[in-house]
């Protein structure tokens, strides 16, 4: 009893200062049909947790009323607002010499600006997926090759379930399997590869789509610390965060990377 009467009142927590709200930024060109750039609010440090409903999250936080424009030399486009916090461009014509620089302008959450500029694509060599079945588990496997330019090179392979109908809010999810190589250890010669996507359960006669992707050495190191999250949407956007970023008084990230892209349907 004794030892009772000495635990100190509990503090009060009500009165938490919130951190102000910033723009979270994802982007990505889809081969085809050009960039995609999806706008998110920021999170609370307890808004979100290990049982948070992400499409229930997601359809909070979008951000639905910003401006949105790419800035180039001699040139602007206004990014068509698509719903849901997704607004895109086509017709621009990337240019690898070329330095873009993406401004919105939300009147609820402010101003924010970044800067990218796109790297040459490297394209499979080769590359198969198909069904790695187990006593336990129904996984996919994948296999691919390279020819690695010289110099200092970051790839990213990310692999996803895909359909005729894909929604735009699949090709920016951060749940995502990613599997990430520098090129240390085969700079300016061929690379063969293999991996295999854990935790996610396939058939045969499932569809996929595998991405192959050269990019700048920043964007591959916050996917590295992004990559083992499990619950990466919610840590993503929340804070305190510890992510890196490019976007000047936001957060989150704005590439313009150019992805090869192949489509499979698994088979053992």
């Amino acid at each position: 009893m004794a030892a009772w009467g000495c635990v100190p009142e509990p503090l009060p927590v009500d009165d938490l200062p919130k951190l102000e709200q910033k723009i979270v930024v994802a982007s990505q060109i889809i081969p085809g049909q050009g960039l995609v750039v999806f706008l998110t609010r920021s999170l609370g440090a307890l808004d979100a947790g290990d049982g948070t409903d992400a499409q229930a999250l997601l359809n909070q936080i979008v951000i639905n009323d910003a401006l949105v424009t790419l800035h180039y030399t001699g040139g602007l486009d206004t990014l068509a607002s698509l719903g849901n916090g997704f607004y895109g461009g086509l017709g621009i014509d990337w240019q690898s010499s070329e330095v873009y620089e993406l401004r919105v302008n939300s009147p609820e959450f402010g101003r924010v600006n970044a800067f990218a500029r796109p790297l040459a694509r490297v394209p499979f060599q080769t590359a198969e997926a198909r069904l790695f079945v187990t006593e336990f588990d129904s996984l996919a496997e994948v296999s691919y090759s390279l020819q690695d330019p010289p110099g200092a090179n970051y790839y990213v392979v990310a692999f996803q379930e895909f359909s005729a109908n894909q929604q735009l809010g699949s090709l920016l999810n951060p749940d995502v399997f990613l599997h990430l190589n520098d090129d240390r250890a085969f700079d300016g010669q061929r690379f063969d590869d293999q991996f295999r996507v854990f935790f996610r359960d396939f058939s045969a006669g499932d569809s996929v789509a595998v991405f192959l992707t050269n990019v700048q050495k920043e964007y591959y190191d916050y996917l590295k610390l992004r990559k083992d999250n499990r619950y990466a949407f919610a840590e993503l956007a929340s804070e305190p965060l510890n992510y890196p970023t490019n976007v000047n008084g936001g957060l989150g990230f704005f590439n313009l990377h150019l992805p090869d892209v192949r489509i499979f349907v698994l088979d053992e």
